[in-house]
């Protein structure tokens, strides 16, 4: 699956988007099931850090998925996970009709 990420982002012109970051920090600060968060941004790309009040693997797949609604573009996107020991990674990018897109690292523990 990762080289169906890279292929889709290698389509794609990646920028920041003031307005995906802003959604972010929205979804995060409403969710009651975030302890804590930072969102810092390299070379385009965030990188999102969760840390959950109660973390399991379904509870941070549960909470992914409402970050994708709260966060996507319509036209697309498309996302990876990767279980490490405490956590779980997910490699999400969302793109508009113009191909312009938001890369981030998301990363609940």
């Amino acid at each position: 699956m990762f080289r169906a990420v890279n292929d889709y982002m290698a389509k794609l012109n990646i920028v920041t988007d003031d307005a995906v970051a802003d959604k972010v920090r929205s979804f995060l600060d409403k969710s009651s099931k975030v302890d804590t968060s930072t969102i810092n941004v390299n070379y385009n790309r965030y990188i999102v850090d969760i840390r959950m009040n109660k973390y399991s693997v379904s509870a941070a797949d549960k909470l992914f998925r409402k970050f994708i609604e709260a966060t996507a573009y319509p036209y697309s996107h498309i996302s990876v996970r990767y279980n490490e020991d405490n956590r779980v990674r997910y490699r999400f990018v969302t793109c508009q009709e113009n191909k312009t897109g938001v890369y981030m690292d998301v990363i609940i523990s």
